[in-house]
């Protein structure tokens, strides 16, 4: 066998390895509990293991679907496992895009529905009401899928943002 095809061969052999190790590290770092693998997530996964949203695979609320959105997570991915190897994290810090078009894949408001009973019809008109107002779902949210709050998520001083303003001397 000649030299050129011996590379050939040989240039075949590793793109196929390549590939293989790419689909199979892109699957293995897809898991759930690959999220959980760095200490930083730790608070964040316990929240999400014991709450509603406990089914949801963390790319149901953290990307948009697709190839092209998946590419994108992956060298995000990269750049915080560098950030991870590099420097001290801080969570408190760390802030996560959860846009609205996510949320409304499970928790469609816009559909008038009928209702089981006068708390469902409550729930749907005061989230239309906000919406009209341009509130997003984090505005009162913010805590949706990682928090043991019995509210699922919904924090009570977003309220007191809006309704009991600080009084004025």
């Amino acid at each position: 066998m000649d030299k050129a095809k011996k590379l050939k061969i040989t240039v075949i052999i590793l793109g196929i390895l390549v590939i293989a190790f790419t689909v199979a590290a892109v699957e293995y770092t897809s898991q759930t509990g690959f999220c959980n693998s760095c200490h930083e997530m730790n608070t964040a996964f316990a929240g999400w293991e014991n709450n509603v949203h406990q089914e949801i695979h963390c790319y149901g609320c953290h990307t948009d679907k697709g190839l092209v959105e998946k590419v994108k997570t992956k060298a995000k991915g990269l750049k915080e496992v560098y950030i991870h190897f590099t420097r001290e994290v801080d969570m408190d810090q760390v802030k996560s895009e959860v846009p609205d078009r996510r949320c409304i894949q499970c928790h469609d408001f816009s559909v008038k529905k009928k209702f089981e009973n006068e708390f469902e019809k409550r729930i749907y008109n005061f989230h239309i009401q906000h919406k009209e107002l341009n509130y997003g779902c984090l505005t009162c949210h913010g805590d949706a899928g990682h928090s043991r709050n019995t509210f699922i998520g919904f924090k009570n001083e977003s309220c007191r943002t809006c309704h009991l303003p600080e009084k004025k001397g």
